[in-house]
């Protein structure tokens, strides 16, 4: 966790992991989950993502299909053997083909790049929620 501003905001531990091997997205998703008081950790690959969720458990996986090392599906098949079905993941690709396959791997949401920034918030704020 790199913002101490974000953990006096935090909702309890609620602790997202976002997975995306695009910096600037990255940033872009950390900022805008943080101005909602979350707890952000960022992974570049699918190797990062899955160490920084064995770690800690994130209460929720934004995961990019395209990462390298292992793909995003690789990730998710690995976050649902630990963790089980209770893990929230969204999915994000550029990949118009990928919504089914996200469903798949047991994705709650996909959103397909580029989105609106709003449009992601909104759907981990619901899969934070249960909502």
């Amino acid at each position: 966790m790199e913002n101490g501003a974000a953990a006096e905001r935090d909702q309890g531990d609620t602790v997202l992991l976002v997975v995306d091997d695009d910096p600037r997205m990255r940033q872009t998703i950390r900022w805008a989950l943080e101005d909602e008081g979350l707890l952000v950790e960022t992974a570049a690959d699918g190797r990062q993502a899955i160490d920084c969720a064995m770690r800690r458990r994130p209460a929720l996986v934004v995961l990019d299909i395209g990462v390298p090392i292992f793909n995003g599906y690789e990730v998710a098949a690995a976050l649902r053997e630990k963790y089980g079905d209770g893990l929230p993941i969204l999915t994000v690709t550029a990949d118009g083909r990928a919504a089914e396959k996200a469903q798949q791997v047991g994705a709650f949401a996909h959103l397909p790049k580029p989105f609106e920034v709003d449009d992601l918030v909104a759907a981990v704020l619901g899969g934070v929620n249960g909502v």
